[in-house]
């Protein structure tokens, strides 16, 4: 260790080890007073918490310190109060399906940071004892010894994992990416659930679909992103005594959540779209022409409709129409949202196809 290094490591002591092994410790800094974790790593990727090193991602510990020690890495993190998901399952014992959607989709966002970085980073390791539930009931992955960046191999170089949470392609079948974390994240969701890993115990109905498809053997038939995973959930909106209810998932966006201003906002909208609908169908009178023939005012009451369900449908992802896009997949939120109004207009066009023979009508019946 450099002495710059050494100066740097003297402003903490030591207080209490966290782990059995004694490599994650709880310290303090000497001038602030303010409590921080070290942890020795043996089993690391230098170059990833160089990386991290600065970066304020939210959801994973701030990383203050990474200093080179020979064979090991000394890494001095934010400390996290709460408890591990871990003992917070153990001492909940099964979750309500409500509960458990709650924690997966938090832990959902914070993977999508990760997976969504200038240098993406799937973690390879997710598992209950590697997740803090923070005292603000948030979601915080704290282990990144195994954690590495995405890259273009076909098999991992070096196996890891928990067994039981590791995907497949962690122990050589495949190289590991977005989707292994995926698999991770299924495990946890059946657990919360059931109190078992799927291998012992599957989850019944929808959930119990997710968690199949999460934890396929082969990544292609898994989620293709945990956002993908995190929106198949969100279709399953859900009540405050934590019972799921299905049906209102069905409801037309803005009485979904039952928000009373969603709701008004939703109301005046849709009696416009109505009120414009019936005006279009009775042919009103323009102030630059004569009332329209009643086969173009069927064709334009028809396309206005048309119209608005397709807008309302791909705006709001009503039935998770936007998600199944493959346009979705795209990572960048820069190339992403374009492509997606590319695709609502193109939508737009192929209606506007599919109702101009309507008009040509006239010219047949006449």
């Amino acid at each position: 260790m450099s002495p710059q290094d050494k100066c740097t490591l003297s402003f903490y002591r030591d207080l209490e080890p966290i782990d059995d092994s004694t490599k994650v410790v709880l310290v303090r800094h000497i001038e602030s007073g303010q409590i921080f974790v070290k942890k020795r790593l043996s089993v690391y990727s230098r170059d990833l918490y160089r990386y991290l090193l600065g970066k304020d991602i939210s959801g994973i510990p701030h990383v203050y310190e990474c200093l080179d020690d020979d064979d090991f890495i000394i890494v001095i993190e934010e400390y996290i109060p709460g408890q591990t998901l871990r003992r917070f399952m153990t001492e909940q014992g099964p979750l309500s399906e409500a509960r458990a959607i709650e924690l997966i989709e938090k832990m959902c966002f914070v993977l999508e940071r990760l997976h969504k970085a200038e240098r993406p980073i799937v973690c390879r390791d997710l598992k209950p004892e590697n997740v803090i539930l923070s005292t603000y009931d948030s979601i915080v992955i704290v282990d990144f010894d195994a954690a590495k960046f995405v890259k273009n191999e076909t098999v991992d170089t070096v196996l890891m994992g928990t067994p039981g949470y590791a995907a497949p392609e962690q122990f050589g079948f495949a190289a590991s990416d977005e989707r292994t974390d995926v698999y991770a994240v299924g495990v946890f969701l059946n657990e919360m659930l059931t109190g078992c890993l799927p291998q012992e115990k599957t989850a019944r109905g929808h959930l119990g679909h997710v968690v199949q498809r999460s934890t396929s053997l082969d990544p292609k038939e898994r989620y293709s992103s945990v956002e993908d995973l995190r929106k198949d959930l969100r279709g399953m909106l859900y009540v405050s005594d934590g019972r799921i209810d299905r049906d209102r998932r069905f409801l037309p966006p803005g009485f979904r959540t039952h928000v009373w201003w969603k709701m008004i906002l939703a109301i005046v909208s849709y009696s416009f779209a109505i009120f414009m609908a019936i005006m279009f169908f009775a042919g009103y009178e323009t102030a630059t022409g004569p009332k329209p023939d009643p086969i173009d005012s069927f064709a334009y009451g028809l396309l206005w409709i048309l119209y608005v369900v397709w807008t309302v449908a791909y705006a709001f992802d009503y039935l998770q129409v936007r998600s199944k896009m493959p346009v979705s997949r795209v990572k960048s939120p820069l190339l992403r949202i374009p492509l997606h109004i590319l695709v609502w207009m193109f939508g737009l066009f192929v209606l506007l196809m599919l109702v101009i023979p309507i008009a040509f009508l006239k010219d047949a019946i006449r």
